[in-house]
């Protein structure tokens, strides 16, 4: 036989040997995956499809309208991501995703990877647990989502130094596409709204991410009762106006809050707890305007509440306690009202830049509680007879000169600021509060935010 007769034979052979094979033993099963993708794929728009308990390898594109529901078994459902793209992609309104357990996202930060990306309106989230993913939940150029009760946990919170917002100048261009390449940053955001309305971000738990809530260009969104902790910013805000914050726990960040050019906000019954790195914040707001801060709790962080070029807002029935320093209020910021806070246990209760004569501390009468204020009330109106003054006493030279913050809640600083809260001291800086309270008013609403984990 010559050599190509023999080798036509042999590929006969081999064909006849792969045939008897398949009779032998059938056609090779699909994996979970891919007859999860063909349910998804024959499925009628609207229709529900129940997943039962499993691991099943993605990623997953979703083109209908569809309810997506894991077994509520008890046993995990697991959609696992090929760590190359999205575990999950909505691409069509109406679709609902719960009761997962997601992981294995792709880490581009240029693409955006996430565990669940979504780019089209009114998808409603609820009940995942999402891990070793970028981002957690992205939501691009989407409106009207609602995203619930989700388990989001990064890779873990980093110990590097974080940058000061200020200082660092922070740009949308940069931070709303994730494009910055630094280590730091390798890691994606818990929840991610980029140039989208109408949101319900409620009970979500998210920590170990890159920043906690991640705000860009998103108006008119709700956010509720989220608790979040150990990432670098939990709330990393701008551009972005008309949204309320109610009942959130933001605690253990290394940055704190950082809100910037944003207006017409709510914040409301927050707490801002325990951001204790050098550069940390409770909450910052940067060129925040006609916003009402009302009921939060802010509380042992290094700097409790910043506010610097940030005019017409209400600041009303905080409590900020606890803090190195309590308050920072720049002369750049105008026409804010300060009443019925409370301050208490902070080293230094407030600095200015300033006299920071352009905001008013009293409203309707009443001022704000201070810790150690002359507490004169002949007529027991709850009102000091005599204004407070408090002063920002070596805040100028504390910040050039950080040693002299060893002074700081010393026996003789306490006597100078006892002297000044009666007889205002000479080239002193500081703020005046016509109508000091003479107790802590009660918080205004019943159901605060959740207590730190």
């Amino acid at each position: 036989m010559t050599a190509p007769r023999r080798h036509l034979f042999c590929a006969v052979l081999a064909a006849l040997a792969a045939g008897a094979a398949h009779s032998a033993f059938g056609a090779a099963s699909p994996s979970p995956g891919d007859a999860l993708r063909d349910r998804i794929r024959a499925a009628a728009p609207g229709e529900t499809l129940l997943v039962p308990p499993g691991d099943y390898d993605g990623p997953f594109v979703i083109e209908k309208p569809l309810r997506l529901l894991a077994s509520p078994s008890g046993s995990p459902v697991i959609l696992r991501g090929d760590r190359r793209t999205h575990v999950v992609a909505i691409r069509a309104p109406d679709v609902e995703l719960a009761g997962f357990t997601l992981r294995g996202s792709g880490r581009d930060l240029s693409a955006d990877h996430a565990a669940i990306h979504i780019s089209a309106p009114r998808a409603f989230i609820h009940g995942n647990r999402i891990l070793d993913s970028l981002h957690g939940i992205y939501v691009r150029k989407a409106a009207g989502c609602r995203i619930e009760d989700n388990v989001i946990l990064g890779d873990g919170a980093l110990a590097a130094a974080i940058a000061d917002p200020l200082a660092a100048g922070l740009r949308p261009g940069e931070s709303e596409l994730c494009e910055i390449e630094s280590v730091q940053d390798r890691r994606g955001n818990g929840i991610h709204l980029w140039n989208s309305a109408g949101h319900l971000i409620g009970g979500n738990t998210i920590s170990g991410t890159r920043d906690g809530i991640y705000f860009s260009f998103t108006d008119d969104t709700q956010v509720r009762h989220n608790t979040i902790t150990g990432v670098r910013y939990g709330l990393h805000y701008m551009y972005s106006d008309g949204n309320t914050f109610e009942g959130n726990l933001f605690t253990g960040n290394a940055a704190g809050s950082a809100l910037m050019y944003s207006k017409g906000l709510v914040l409301r019954a927050n707490r801002f707890a325990a951001n204790r790195s050098h550069r940390a914040y409770g909450l910052l707001f940067q060129s925040v305007d006609d916003t009402l801060v009302e009921d939060n709790l802010i509380e042992g962080n290094t700097l409790g509440f910043y506010l610097e070029n940030s005019n017409e807002n209400t600041i009303r029935a905080n409590r900020i306690l606890n803090n190195h320093v309590g308050l920072r209020v720049n002369d750049s910021t105008r026409g804010t009202v300060f009443s019925e806070n409370t301050f208490s246990g902070n080293i230094h209760p407030v600095e200015t830049s300033g006299r920071n004569a352009a905001n008013t501390w009293a409203a309707n009468g009443r001022g704000n509680r201070w810790e150690g204020a002359l507490a004169l009330d002949l007529d027991r109106d709850g009102v000091a007879d005599l204004p407070h003054r408090e002063p920002d006493l070596f805040g100028p030279w504390r910040r050039r000169f950080p040693a002299i913050g060893l002074l700081s809640a010393s026996p003789g600083e306490r006597l100078l600021r006892l002297i000044h809260g009666r007889l205002a001291l000479p080239g002193v800086s500081g703020i005046t509060d016509p109508a000091p309270l003479t107790a802590a008013p009660p918080p205004l609403l019943s159901t605060p935010a959740p207590a730190a984990p």
